[in-house]
């Protein structure tokens, strides 16, 4: 191994990981592992029948499709993170690049930009206080008042597609809207939040 583990991981936290989805994340980390760490090589030839494997499942627990694995991978190769070779029966050649040869984290190290301090609204109770105390109590998808007991916090675009602990992404929500919306933007969950809220005003006015 010619490079140090540490300042590989270093690198790979304080300037890499701000800059990829969780997915895109996922994926480098797998490839390192099945690379640099399995073998001392950079270079992986591997079938995406294999990575699907190894990936794991999906938000709802199905397995991971092809066209999600090679979503990952466009988005890593743009990145700068691999570069991606050609195909045999054995699988695809995948180059992994060492975080000091991508360009977004060599423009930081050689501008010395500190890592930035992203504030977390979602784990921090005081601060989760305040995004209640904003919402005034209120769900932001039912309208229900909400108590200590049954509020949550939703994050309005979702953490497996890039949504962070800010407070601008964060909302008040019940615990029924929540569980309803899950790992979907509020698009795609609209349609069942709204049944929700019928079913169960119409329970109220029995």
């Amino acid at each position: 191994m010619d490079k140090n583990l540490d300042d590989i991981m270093t690198q790979f936290v304080d300037y890499l990981l701000p800059e990829l989805t969780p997915y895109q994340t996922t994926m480098y980390l797998l490839l390192l592992r099945k690379s640099l760490l399995e073998n001392g090589s950079r270079e992986i030839r591997i079938g995406k029948r294999t990575l699907a494997d190894f990936y794991g499942k999906g938000s709802r627990g199905e397995k991971t499709n092809y066209a999600h694995i090679s979503k990952q991978l466009k988005g890593l190769e743009q990145n700068g993170c691999i570069s991606i070779g050609d195909t045999t029966q054995d699988g695809t050649l995948y180059i992994i690049k060492f975080p000091n040869e991508i360009p977004i984290v060599m423009k930081k190290i050689t501008s010395k930009e500190e890592p930035k301090i992203v504030e977390d609204f979602f784990t921090d109770p005081e601060k989760r206080r305040l995004i209640f105390e904003r919402d005034k109590w209120i769900c932001y998808y039912c309208g229900e008042k909400v108590t200590l007991d049954n509020a949550t916090l939703d994050h309005l675009h979702p953490q497996h597609l890039g949504g962070t602990h800010l407070k601008e992404n964060l909302k008040t929500s019940c615990l029924t809207c929540n569980s309803i919306k899950s790992g979907m933007t509020y698009e795609e969950a609209a349609a069942f939040i709204l049944k929700s809220i019928q079913e169960r005003r119409a329970r109220k006015n029995q």
